[in-house]
């Protein structure tokens, strides 16, 4: 529900995209192109074959090493190069040309704060590149981050670098769970990759979350939001969220004050429902009472240095959304000028 940023990360992942993942495309655009005018002939040898592409023999003697060590890493007994192999083999420039210019439209629109993209199926090659290849392994490998940046980068880069940048430990998705603790954070997909490989890697559909939203039973899973939507990389969505308060039945009720697309995102990621545990109004009551607890020790509080107190305790400490909007329901408040 916190508006956020990600430009820390976005310089790692946008030099990734220009030093592999468009290289990528274009070698293979390359080979297709060649086969397609019969300059290659079929069957292909298939080892190498990516390296008789003009892309490659253009390449810095630093960017022909990166490429062979990437083509030769292994998933499931399959290397990268097999992956460019089948492809070259199975589909025409058309296909390629399309799959291409859709990873751009993409992509575009999610940098542009759109995210309400259609699905398109995509073959299992594609994706087992972008996901199986360029997430799962090549963003936690420090031979790729050396040769790209000279550093070490990975998902605890990833989380640390994302927490500095909005200067909050609580998960951004919910504000219900912090995530001080390393085992409590997960890199999530708001469109999942499973359903959206081509931007699996894309910086601002990447969020540093809590685990449980990352999770189908508790949090979003990866399906797929309904439209309208936006993330918090669009608005600060907290400040649509309107909370009630029973005190007689212990409950905490969250509706929504926005418009289609915020309560798509709380259904998307089961917050009318999370909000409603009894655990979340024991939690803001505790919170509360501290709170009055706390400044009852001042010479002269008041409903400002309430709400001042509040505001500093925000995205460091969870529920801050709902502490925010039911304070007010409490009678210690109304004692206060």
């Amino acid at each position: 529900m916190w508006k956020i940023e990600n430009s820390t990360n976005t310089q790692y992942l946008l030099k990734f995209e220009s030093e592999i993942i468009l290289p990528l495309f274009s070698m293979i655009c390359d080979i297709v192109i060649e086969i397609e005018k019969g300059k290659i002939k079929l069957p292909l040898e298939r080892v190498d074959i990516w390296k008789n592409t003009n892309v490659f023999l253009g390449f810095s003697t630093e960017q022909k090493k990166l490429f062979s060590y990437i083509m030769q890493k292994t998933v499931s007994g399959e290397k990268l190069q097999d992956y460019f192999y089948l492809i070259a083999v199975t589909f025409d420039s058309s296909y390629v040309e399309r799959l291409f210019k859709l990873y751009k439209e993409q992509n575009s629109k999610v940098f542009y704060g759109n995210y309400d993209i259609p699905q398109i199926q995509i073959d299992e090659y594609f994706k087992g590149i972008f996901v199986s290849y360029f997430y799962n392994v090549y963003f936690v490998d420090d031979y790729v981050w050396g040769a790209l940046v000279g550093e070490r980068y990975n998902r605890k880069s990833f989380h640390r670098n994302f927490k500095l940048e909005n200067k909050m430990v609580v998960c951004p998705y919910c504000d219900i769970d912090t995530t001080v603790a390393g085992s409590n954070n997960n890199i999530e997909h708001f469109l999942p990759k499973s359903k959206y490989p081509l931007i699996s890697m894309n910086p601002l559909n990447l969020i540093s979350s809590c685990y449980a939203c990352n999770k189908a039973d508790e949090g979003k899973g990866d399906r797929i939001p309904d439209s309208p939507i936006i993330s918090p990389y669009n608005e600060m969505i907290g400040d649509f969220a309107g909370f009630d308060i029973d005190f007689l039945s212990k409950k905490i009720t969250l509706h929504n004050t926005g418009g289609k697309a915020h309560d798509n995102y709380f259904k998307l990621l089961k917050l009318y429902s999370r909000y409603s545990d009894p655990i979340v109004f024991e939690c803001v009551d505790n919170a509360a009472h501290s709170l009055f607890e706390t400044l009852s020790n001042f010479t002269s509080p008041t409903k400002e240095s309430i709400d001042l107190y509040n505001q500093r305790r925000e995205r460091m400490n969870n529920l801050s959304f709902a502490l925010k909007s039911v304070i007010g329901k409490y009678s210690q408040y109304e004692a206060y000028k």
